[in-house]
């Protein structure tokens, strides 16, 4: 049975699942869920993945949520000592990137975007787009000599963190990425397979509909 992706290609984290998949070479089905109608909080969709949010996965008779969870569990599924290597230490590095992204990245994302949809704010809080600032300002200290997130190779953290700091940078227009960081941010477009396919349109999306809801207030 092909493994199915709810979710919508808006959401940063859908879109790091689907760029894994493709690293991976995992063949999917990808199923749209409209957010913007609330079709993730409807009955049917609960019942499978109670928690509401998107993504998440059904693989067979096993429904999993939350997409960091999910990366980890395609690492394995696939069983690629390259995107996801069992050294333990190799993985701990990684699962520290992705708890970064959760927490630093699209964590600190969403508390300032999130309102301006779901509470009709009208401006995105200076002070906490500096928080985000500062959370790709430590990335620099982050990219391995070898020029990606845990060694000298792509990994599972590189499509996870790839995809939000393309978004972040593209939606946020005050935010900028110092020289290691920028320089890895142009070899995950380059590199990572169908990266651009996956994030570019619908970045622009957001960036468009960011747009008319901030007007003069927002500029890309």
């Amino acid at each position: 049975m092909v493994l199915t992706v709810y979710g919508h290609q808006i959401s940063p984290p859908v879109r790091s699942v689907l760029l894994t998949c493709k690293a991976l070479g995992i063949e999917y089905k990808f199923q749209l869920v409209d957010l913007m109608s609330g079709e993730h909080k409807k009955p049917d969709l609960m019942k499978i993945n109670p928690e509401g949010t998107v993504p998440f996965i059904q693989d067979g008779d096993f429904f999993l949520s939350e997409s960091h969870a999910i990366l980890t569990y395609l690492g394995d599924k696939a069983g690629n000592d390259s995107w996801y290597p069992k050294d333990i230490k190799q993985r701990a590095t990684i699962q520290h990137r992705l708890h970064f992204d959760n927490m630093m990245l699209f964590g600190r994302h969403k508390d300032i975007v999130k309102p301006i949809f779901t509470e009709n704010a009208k401006e995105m809080p200076p002070a906490k787009v500096q928080s985000l600032q500062d959370s790709l300002d430590l990335m620099e200290g982050m990219i391995h000599e070898g020029g990606w997130l845990a060694g000298s190779k792509p990994t599972i953290a590189d499509c996870c963190c790839a995809t939000s700091v393309f978004h972040l940078v593209a939606v946020i227009p005050d935010l900028t990425l110092k020289p290691k960081a920028a320089a890895w941010l142009r070899r995950c477009e380059k590199e990572l397979p169908d990266f651009d396919e996956i994030n570019t349109v619908y970045v622009k999306q957001i960036v468009d509909l960011l747009s008319k809801t901030l007007g003069k207030k927002y500029t890309s």
